[in-house]
């Protein structure tokens, strides 16, 4: 369903943090509107305000509508004539605000992780494809061109059968703010930016996890060396097994003074695809070979690109749909029970965790298919 409006009106959910940034990308385009902005804080409006009035040439002050307080959502989309809603809130209040934007008839971008249940991001879905709306989950990852092509280079089969996977993230992680607090957060690092690497992973290779043994730790050490413990998950261990049998590590650490750093390494019959400083081919007995990056024509530049040109029609294709969130929220899901089984490491059935929530793996299948009809990966 695309927009009715050449001016894409877009009202905000959370404009704090990710969602300040997102939002200046929405203001910095032509043909973008924000409209109105929904929060808990009238500082996160105003400092909002600021940044607009600083990065976004020729911006008018107070040019939105302002809604303050916990339920003041639910006023905006009942007032506001709104095109897009974009969901920036903290990661437990992910579905609830999606739903209602949904159900305003309104198109949705949404922050990572989509939903900290994997039965709540499959409703979400749902919804989205009933009504005719569009769905983008905030993984920015889709649009770079280092993981574009080595989506391609996997499907087109240059390392052969999947065997084996190394999935890593190391980044400092404090568990400050909302983050650290499970109420709001639904889990540490490996929900937060742990989910990236788990949904490029996925997104890849487009596989769906059978089995996930390992741990999880919640100890947080300072560049002082003091240790504390945290209400969430810091790192996680995990040995995952996927469908088609291929096995391998994805680590998430929080707990270290390294900024970021990751790597997705795919070892196949054929040969190794390693996205680490860059991205290589490198095959059964050969020398490494370089890939070059290979953006499809037409391709979305960015998350918000995607969102906006889906809204007017001028893309057909959602490269970061529901699916994405479906997925991730399943393995994250099973990554953290592994943390509260009664053993040091666990074994978590994932097919037993999605029928918990009332679904099975050819559900989900036949939810994926249908996606894919609609031009939704």
């Amino acid at each position: 369903m695309a927009s009715k409006n050449s001016i894409v009106r877009v009202g905000v959910i959370g404009p704090g943090g990710a969602g300040r940034g997102n939002t200046l990308a929405f203001a910095a385009r032509d043909d973008v509107e924000i409209a109105a902005v929904a929060d808990n804080s009238e500082r996160s409006i105003d400092t909002l305000e600021n940044a607009l009035r600083e990065h976004v040439e020729n911006y008018e002050k107070n040019s939105f509508n302002r809604y303050v307080g916990e339920y003041e959502f639910i006023e905006m989309l009942d007032k506001e004539d709104l095109d897009i809603v974009g969901v920036f809130s903290p990661h437990s209040l992910h579905d609830i605000h999606s739903k209602y934007a949904l159900r305003a008839g309104c198109h949705v971008i949404v922050e990572k992780p989509m939903a900290n249940i994997v039965g709540d991001a499959i409703t979400m879905t749902k919804i989205a494809m009933g009504r005719g709306l569009h769905l983008v989950v905030g993984y920015q990852r889709h649009y770079e061109e280092i993981y574009v092509t080595g989506r391609k280079a996997f499907s087109d089969g240059i390392i052969g059968k999947l065997e084996k996977f190394d999935v890593y993230l190391a980044q400092h992680w404090p568990g400050s703010g909302w983050r650290g607090d499970a109420r709001f957060s639904g889990g540490g690092q490996p929900n937060d930016s742990g989910s990236h690497m788990q949904d490029i992973f996925l997104w890849m290779t487009d596989l769906l996890p059978m089995q996930v043994h390992g741990t999880t730790d919640k100890k947080s050490e300072d560049k002082d060396g003091n240790i504390s413990m945290k209400a969430v998950e810091v790192d996680s261990y995990s040995e995952v097994t996927m469908e088609d049998g291929s096995s391998g590590k994805i680590t998430i650490v929080g707990n270290t003074q390294i900024g970021f750093k990751e790597w997705i390494i795919l070892e196949g019959s054929a040969g190794v695809l390693e996205i680490k400083d860059g991205i290589r081919f490198i095959p059964k007995g050969g020398e490494p070979q370089p890939l070059t990056f290979q953006r499809p024509k037409g391709y979305p530049h960015c998350k918000v690109d995607q969102i906006v040109g889906l809204a007017k029609g001028q893309y057909n294709t959602n490269y970061t749909s529901g699916i994405n969130g479906i997925r991730t929220s399943w393995l994250t899901n099973s990554i953290l029970e592994t943390g509260k089984g009664p053993n040091e490491r666990n074994t978590v059935d994932c097919d037993a965790l999605l029928e918990k929530e009332g679904y099975s793996r050819k559900f989900l299948h036949d939810l994926i298919e249908a996606s894919a009809l609609s031009n939704m990966y």
